[in-house]
């Protein structure tokens, strides 16, 4: 199942319609939600657990992992071995983990690591309503119109027109809001 920052109840009670269907509504959710989710530069923003990434590390002490807010790390395997927390194998610090002898032994050497780890805003966290709002936003107006056909007429003059495709994209202005509020953060 995809990801889904909203309920397809969540877009009936908008709409304040009984009769929508469920399964056009999750549909709209998970489209909505894949939209906020590039916006914001590629991360999930919903709670993942125990999500494994491999990450290639080079001599620096610090790694990033790539999906923020980091709510737990289970386990790094540093080229095939296991590390434990503390001073002789990795600290973990916000999005990053640290390691006092780097990560690579060679200056242009990269080392595979595979980090285990939870992350995410949890289900109904304060901090996932913009996001909430911005997917239905998006899709509100689809459940009616879902071809997105606009129309103008002036005199005998009359075009018709898709605006659907603008109007899952989002608006700049909203798109670089989700960017700062959910975005990579170095």
């Amino acid at each position: 199942m995809a990801d889904m920052l909203a309920t397809p109840e969540d877009l009936a009670s908008l709409l304040e319609r009984d009769d929508l269907d469920l399964a056009k509504a999750t549909l709209l959710v998970e489209c909505g939600t894949a939209v906020v989710q590039v916006a914001a530069g590629g991360q999930r923003i919903v709670e993942v657990v125990d999500d494994t990434a491999v990450v290639a590390a080079g001599p620096g002490q610090w790694l990033s992992l790539p999906q923020w807010p980091v709510r737990s790390v289970a386990s790094v395997d540093y080229g095939g071995t296991p590390l434990a927390v503390g001073p002789a194998g990795y600290r973990s610090h916000g999005s990053r983990l640290w390691r006092r002898c780097g990560w690579s032994d060679c200056p242009g050497d990269l080392v595979q690591v595979t980090v285990v780890y939870s992350h995410g805003y949890a289900e109904g966290a304060q901090e996932l309503q913009f996001a909430r709002g911005a997917v239905l936003g998006l899709i509100r107006d689809v459940v009616d119109n879902p071809a997105g056909l606009r129309s103008e007429q002036l005199d005998d003059w009359s075009a018709t027109y898709s605006a659907l495709s603008a109007q899952m994209d989002g608006t700049p202005a909203l798109r670089a809001a989700l960017r700062r509020q959910y975005g990579r953060r170095r």
